[in-house]
């Protein structure tokens, strides 16, 4: 499901002479759970802050949370829209610690040292949701458990193979591979592997990705757990807001239009305002529409593998009153991984209605690249593309689901990937005053928990080690 959105309406058309599906209005589940948000509270008079943290999605509120927490300065938390309204309400409302590149790649160009670390943080993420979650007293349910990856071939394997190598040699959680005893490939498999995988029925397989399709030769089984974060971050910013009257203050509808960094601050300039700050933190998934700039009008960027590549990420989702557990499943199609076709995704959860619990699935996988920052959360879901998801996703995700049923939810959102595909936290190393947690690239929202923290050791002057994540110049 590559290529672009043109392309897909021309296929549907092709194929079935015009789509079942027409263009459908996005609506998110995730953002259908909010409360209300109240009035809108812009910024309507100059301010000052010893932190401004720009975003309040998963990542902003993160860093609200660990910045007060570990240190006694004052923060301005400032959102465009309203509070999880971008990409935090727009996702796949999944709890993953993988990067959106091979693991053994990132060992490669960054040492296994770094690599092994950079995973273990996101992999600890866990913990610290949880860490907020009962700091907060949030009731967003949280339900964890084993996800499977499902492959077809030599190639899928080794590439996780040579990923677990990495995971052996540094000493952490290895993830669990089984291989079919069935699969043609399996005398194929390099002695330097043995140990990290166990070879097990075909039936096994099955059972575990719970379909009947024997193309699919091993799975990877790693753990995984879903929850709204947009909800999530609701919450906890509410929470927030009454443990610290004196220190936070929270501002929306403000869009931030330029940042000048300076010797001695940064000066944001929002709705015809100016913030001064000792630092700013950006944490905007990395789309933004404002100018950052030094006091002598340079641009300020970062290396060009730390530079957001747009993407808009199309998901859909069908309530079961039957009640299934928790679960998530993706499939690779591609021969070889890193190819033009992109893995599909399921994952299932309770779902709960006024009239008790049920089950809510969600499927997803298509991408398209855009430009620049034009995605608008209310452009169309487009028909032709529901088709194509209805087609070549929805027997994964139920196979007793008729064809051509309506969906319930079906939504949109920014994808906010480097181009190296590795998330950017830290402070910039020319103009350390200006701090980023930006990036999707660890996938879910838990590398956005994990970037707070790490901003917040910052800011608290906790001088810490290398890391992968750190933000470099582009001459770097």
């Amino acid at each position: 499901m590559g290529g672009s959105i043109a392309q897909a309406r021309t296929e549907g058309r092709e194929a079935r002479g015009g789509a079942p599906y027409g263009d459908l209005a996005p609506r998110s589940p995730w953002i259908s759970q909010l409360a209300p948000d109240g009035p809108a509270r812009p910024l309507e008079a100059d301010a000052t802050a010893d932190v401004a943290i720009v975003g309040a999605g998963i990542a902003g509120v993160a860093t609200a949370f660990f910045t007060l927490r570990a240190t006694d300065r004052s923060v301005l938390l400032i959102e465009r829209d309203r509070v999880a309204r971008g990409a935090t309400g727009r996702n796949a409302g999944q709890l993953t610690t993988y990067f959106e590149r091979p693991l053994a790649s990132i060992a490669a160009q960054f040492g296994v040292a770094l690599a092994v670390e950079a995973q273990r943080t996101f992999d600890d993420a866990h913990d610290l949701m949880d860490e907020i979650a009962a700091e907060a007293g949030t009731t967003v349910r949280v339900e964890r458990f084993d996800g499977h990856m499902a492959m077809l071939n030599l190639n899928h394997v080794l590439v996780h193979l040579e990923n677990n190598e990495v995971r052996r040699r540094g000493g952490i959680r290895t993830d669990v591979l089984r291989i079919s005893e069935d699969a043609e490939f399996i005398g194929e498999i390099p002695h330097a592997f043995d140990g990290l995988y166990e070879v097990v029925p075909q039936a096994r397989v099955r059972e575990l990705l719970e379909t009947t399709d024997d193309r699919h030769r091993a799975v990877l089984s790693e753990r995984k757990g879903c929850a709204n974060g947009g909800l999530f971050v609701q919450q906890v910013l509410a929470d927030l807001l009454r443990r610290y009257p004196d220190r936070l203050r929270y501002v929306d509808a403000t869009p931030v239009e330029r940042i000048v960094v300076g010797d001695r601050d940064v000066r944001l300039q929002a709705n015809g305002h100016v913030i001064a700050a000792g630092h700013a933190v950006l944490c905007t998934n990395g789309f933004t529409s404002h100018l950052v700039e030094d006091a002598d009008g340079r641009r300020v960027e970062l290396h060009p593998e730390q530079r957001v590549v747009g993407t808009i990420g199309y998901m859909a989702a069908f309530v079961e009153a039957e009640r299934r557990p928790a679960a998530a499943f993706s499939y690779i199609r591609n021969v070889a991984i890193g190819g033009d076709v992109p893995y599909v995704y399921v994952t299932r959860r309770t779902w709960d209605l006024p009239s008790g619990a049920a089950t809510l699935t969600c499927m997803g996988g298509p991408e398209w690249p855009i430009p620049d920052a034009s995605w608008d959360a209310t452009q169309p879901f487009p028909g032709a593309l529901l088709t194509t998801m209805d087609d070549q996703v929805r027997p994964y995700a139920q196979p007793h689901r008729p064809p051509r049923q309506p969906y319930d939810f079906q939504w949109h959102g920014l994808m906010g990937y480097m181009d190296g595909r590795v998330r950017v936290i830290g402070a910039h190393p020319v103009h350390s005053r200006l701090l980023y947690n930006l990036g999707c690239n660890g996938v879910g929202f838990l590398p956005s928990i994990a970037g707070g923290q790490r901003i917040g050791r910052l800011l608290a002057g906790e001088r810490l080690g290398a890391s992968i994540f750190d933000p470099r110049t582009a001459d770097a």
